[in-house]
């Protein structure tokens, strides 16, 4: 049986050679980290924190994924290990007859982690069970179909003459098919986006397998890729995290979550805490489980990540682009554009493009604060089967039910979350346009706004609704009147009327002399908006005249915005053109440039 490597030995081969190179490079002391070595030190420190944490909870009998985890980080720490060998050993037992991709990965990362520590026949165990749910289905979403490749190619590599997989492939051919699955992902992902992009519920997934590859391939090439691609994946976040919240617009959020800011915010959003710091681990709250894993991965960021993740001293302009949407019934599917601002108070964030994908956080203001949900953000609930059958494969007249069972909220006709096809955005610096067009036949006509109660102060006037919270003022301006319902921690603005436009815009409270002269100074810009060609133009407080037509043009002081050479990534730090597969990290005197055409790595010092 292999055995697993020491801690040391790991350690050792994590260190991707191109560290060494960064060592001596000069930096720019800022953000939390003024020397790589800090950054280093408190993100082992935060590991430590997490993994005895997490290996001192017990499992409740909710969600046996939970289980699975707590076992391996028990085990792999020595607390309380009887119990994590009998978690594992109960969900081994478990008479569910076939793995689905959360308990393959898991259980292959299991076996690689914990060696000597898993008795030889619990390993068999795991081993036949793993090759009897290895079946034809991959799972739909990209995060399903990682994890199931990552234990395929590892099992592979592990008993490549093991048994052969209920699909009928060998391990030894399932290796290679899945390592070619994982570099096209790679390759696609760093060339066009990220499908699943910026998920608070999901990316730590992807985090987690590239982890493992990486520590545990034997493929020299495979683990360079992998480091490169968590680069990318680590930086990107970066870029988008405030003191502990992951801002901007996002994939695959579930309803509850995009409420928060401090509690219920996903299983990712721990491990944003985990590699960036500026915030309290948290790991007693729920879904916080897989952070222990991380924690004993220890995956190494490059320390200059940790300082673009925590270095908020000047507001930044950020544009990412994702791939078009696809699904069984996608004829054509845009692209989606982000745009974001982030301020050091404060982020607006917004996607554009195909607005049908599901679970779609569309856009929204978040500000800095003691307060949970410091949030603000609008959202047609919309809902219909037709909508649903270009994602799901299901029979029409048994998808709504298909989706209910695990997605009861669909139906609310105040739910928080999932797209509407009838809104589109536009956004220039800290402000955003919303347009509804919303046809008589959607079951949903009305659009709801969420302010959360965090808010210190609320002033209505002339169609603004001005808002004064923490560090930061706003107003949102909507071309027709709603109506207040008072909700236990927020408050809902309905609006029913089927063409209607929404403005917000926010800025730094410290930029204005008070409350009162942003009122004033806002109540100067007038927007107009046309119900009949759907059309809206603001004056933003920068001076640029936004004109927006719903599924039309976007112009700023009249010049069109071109969307056709929008970059992958473009931000102070993190940039890249789309199509090229070259992606630039910079940090003060620091470069790196990941170069995946040629799966090399450049670092250079800066003058």
């Amino acid at each position: 049986m292999m055995q697993t490597p020491s801690l040391l030995c790991r350690l050792g081969r994590l260190v991707f050679p191109v560290l060494l190179l960064l060592a001596g490079s000069r930096v720019s002391a800022q953000g939390l980290y003024p020397s790589d070595e800090s950054y280093r030190t408190a993100f082992l420190e935060r590991c430590t924190e997490a993994a005895e944490a997490m290996a001192n909870m017990q499992w409740k009998p909710v969600d046996t994924r939970v289980r699975n985890y707590l076992g391996i980080v028990k085990l792999a720490t020595g607390i309380d290990a009887a119990t994590g060998l009998k978690y594992l050993e109960d969900a081994v037992a478990d008479p569910k007859p076939v793995w689905g991709c959360f308990e393959v990965y898991a259980f292959m990362e299991a076996v690689e982690r914990l060696g000597d520590k898993l008795p030889p026949a619990l390993v068999e165990k795991i081993r036949d069970r793993l090759a009897a749910s290895f079946t034809a289905d991959f799972g739909f979403t990209d995060n399903h179909m990682l994890q199931i490749h990552t234990a395929r190619y590892l099992f592979g590599q592990r008993w490549p003459d093991g048994p052969v997989f209920a699909d009928g492939s060998t391990p030894a051919q399932a290796q290679r098919d899945s390592a070619a699955w994982i570099r096209r992902w790679i390759d696609r992902t760093v060339r066009q986006g990220m499908f699943e992009y910026d998920s608070p519920n999901y990316h730590h997934l992807y985090l987690l397998c590239f982890a493992s590859l990486h520590e545990f391939s034997h493929d020299e090439l495979l683990r360079r890729q992998t480091w490169m691609i968590m680069q990318v994946l680590l930086a990107e976040w970066a870029t988008e995290y405030l003191e502990g919240t992951w801002v901007g617009a996002h994939s695959r959020e579930k309803y509850d979550q995009v409420l928060h800011t401090h509690e219920h915010t996903g299983a990712a959003t721990r491990f944003g805490r985990l590699y960036f710091g500026a915030a309290p681990l948290r790991p007693e709250l729920a879904e916080s489980e897989a952070v222990g894993l991380a924690a004993l991965q220890r995956f190494p960021a490059l320390p200059m990540i940790g300082r673009m993740a925590t270095d908020r001293t000047q507001p930044m302009i950020l544009r990412e682009l994702k791939p078009e949407r696809r699904g069984p019934r996608i004829h054509y599917g845009e692209p989606t554009w982000k745009y974001t601002l982030l301020a050091p108070q404060f982020s607006v964030g917004s996607s554009w493009g195909d607005p049908t994908d599901v679970e779609q956080h569309r856009w929204d203001l978040t500000w800095v604060s003691p307060h949970d949900g410091s949030t603000v953000f609008f959202i047609n609930p919309s809902m219909s089967v037709p909508q649903l059958h270009r994602y799901f494969e299901d029979p029409l007249d048994k998808l709504l039910g298909a989706i209910l069972s695990t997605r009861p909220y669909y139906v609310d006709p105040n739910k928080w979350i999932e797209p509407s096809p009838y809104e589109d955005v536009f956004q220039q610096d800290g402000a955003v346009i919303d347009l509804y067009d919303i046809p008589a036949s959607s079951v949903h006509q009305h659009i709801n706004g969420f302010f959360p109660h965090a808010i210190a102060e609320k002033r209505e006037q002339d169609g603004w609704i001005f808002g004064r919270a923490d560090g930061v003022f706003f107003g949102v301006w909507t071309s027709v009147p709603g109506t207040w319902h008072k909700e236990k921690d927020h408050d809902r603005l309905t609006i029913v009327h089927p063409k209607t436009a929404i403005i917000l815009e926010a800025v730094a409270a410290e930029d204005m002399p008070d409350f009162d002269a942003f009122c004033a100074r806002m109540l100067k810009n007038r927007p107009t908006f046309d119900p009949a060609t759907m059309t809206a133009t603001y004056t933003n407080l920068q001076g640029r005249q936004m004109r927006f037509t719903h599924r039309g043009g976007r112009s700023v002081n009249d010049s069109p915005v071109d969307l056709r050479n929008w970059p992958l990534f473009e931000g102070p730090w993190l940039n890249a053109e789309r199509g090229t597969g070259i992606i630039t990290l910079q940090y003060g005197h620091e470069r790196v440039v990941l170069d995946f055409n040629t799966d090399t790595v450049r670092t250079e010092v800066l003058p």
